[in-house]
């Protein structure tokens, strides 16, 4: 039987940010982004909008000159693993440590060192954008590389 939802993919994550400008330039600094389109909605003139491509992945940036504190940022994994909303995004890599490596090498530190989880067949490891949103890397066990 036929669905409206066979064909669904997903579109894009948002982030909501109190520091527009400086948020788009850490992506585009750390994760290579590039600005897709940049948007103001004239009803709501205390906001810029972006769609950021990072390797094929659509991430929305949302800043707003009104922004106020949300969601808690969490000072170890297993708090943000207890907290309600969007715990983080992944990016599916080659090599885990080699990509944590070069966030260090970009001056962003591990959240969460790489380690390897058998259970669910992957490696991942953590770190922080420049507003406490934690992003996962995970790819194949070391164990089988």
């Amino acid at each position: 039987m036929s669905s409206a939802f066979d064909y669904m993919s997903i579109d894009h994550v948002m982030i909501c940010v109190p520091n527009y400008q400086e948020t788009i330039q850490w992506y585009k600094d750390k994760l290579d982004a590039t600005i897709e389109r940049e948007w103001t909605v004239d009803e709501l003139p205390d906001l810029k909008l972006a769609y950021l491509n990072i390797h094929g992945f659509r991430l929305e940036v949302v800043g707003s000159t009104k922004a106020e504190t949300g969601m808690p940022i969490a000072s170890d994994f297993g708090e943000s693993l207890r907290t309600t909303g969007i715990g983080h995004f992944c990016f599916r890599v080659d090599d885990v440590d080699a990509a944590l490596a070069e966030m260090n090498r970009r001056g962003v530190p591990t959240f969460v060192a790489a380690a390897d989880y058998p259970n669910i067949g992957r490696r991942v490891g953590f770190m922080k954008d420049n507003n406490g949103n934690i992003i996962e890397f995970a790819g194949s066990l070391k164990e089988n590389k």
